[in-house]
């Protein structure tokens, strides 16, 4: 079973900023980070094929609403 972190990949623009971030770790997760030319970035995570996105452009926008669903389901997980 493969473990630990796997493998990072960074795409850059033509001015070397990241635009798109793929993090693959433990035996089959993934986050994903896209960002596009408006501004808005795409926060997705995953195992394997499945997963789920949130738009991650705001402060209280949906990926806070999707944390705050899960801190409130699982208190024992909860990071501050």
């Amino acid at each position: 079973m493969l473990g630990g972190i796997r493998t990072i990949d960074v795409e850059r623009d033509a001015e070397g900023n990241p635009h798109h971030v793929r993090l693959v770790f433990g035996p089959h997760y993934f986050v994903e980070l896209q960002s596009e030319d408006s501004g808005s970035v795409t926060f997705v995570l995953g195992a394997t094929h499945h997963g789920f996105k949130a738009d991650a452009s705001e402060v209280g926008g949906e990926l806070e609403a999707l944390m705050e669903e899960i801190r409130r389901a699982h208190p024992g997980s909860v990071v501050d």
